[in-house]
């Protein structure tokens, strides 16, 4: 029943704008996010870790129902390493972002409220040299953390989550112009994960 609200109140808010809510959240945040590698047909593709930065978008409608809008980005580095000599065939900086949209729930209510969030939508890899296309792929989130109010209209969240682009069967990361600079065998998951705090601020 409870997904059926989300679902209703998702729909009202792409009709109606931010009409139905109670309130509305924005969480700009920090912190550090940790990437796995992918093996691929080319090598592995090794992502470093580092800061990233966003906002949040909770939109309350009722005591159950908070839908959860959220953007995400890391600058970092990627190194495309051959297995066969172990050595680095290419290295590059590139952009992460994420667009998602899904639901919060929390576990109690009060000054501390912890929750778990989890999102759908879409991650681009934007490298930082002409010669290689950006990527975007389908992407989910799964995550929880604790929210403390101090104030009625102000409060911190602390957070982790674990973001996760997908590569489906035949999929490319990272072209160029004349040729992919790697190939991904089957489906794949790109895990990554981060820890964030941000500062809550009820509009």
């Amino acid at each position: 029943m409870k997904l059926n609200k989300i679902i209703l109140y998702l729909f009202l808010v792409l009709i109606s704008g931010n009409g139905f809510c109670q309130s509305v959240e924005a969480v700009p945040y920090i912190g550090y996010l940790f990437s796995s590698n992918l093996n691929t047909l080319d090598g592995e593709v090794k992502i470093d870790n580092g800061a990233n930065y966003g906002i949040i978008f909770d939109l309350r409608f009722d005591e159950d129902v908070i839908i959860e809008m959220m953007y995400n980005r890391v600058d970092t580095k990627v190194q495309i390493i051959e297995e066969l000599f172990d050595s680095v065939k290419r290295a590059f900086n590139v952009s992460i972002q994420y667009f998602q949209g899904g639901a919060q729930f929390e576990i109690e209510k009060g000054k501390f409220r912890p929750f778990a969030a989890f999102t759908l939508g879409a991650t681009i890899f934007n490298p930082g040299i002409n010669d290689i296309n950006s990527d975007w792929r389908f992407s989910f989130t799964a995550g929880g953390g604790i929210k403390y109010y101090f104030l009625n209209n102000i409060g911190i969240r602390l957070q982790w989550r674990f973001l996760i682009p997908v590569y489906l069967s035949g999929g490319t990361i990272f072209c160029s112009n004349e040729a992919c600079g790697a190939v991904i065998i089957g489906s794949s998951l790109l895990l990554q994960y981060d820890l964030t705090a941000g500062l809550v601020v009820v509009l």
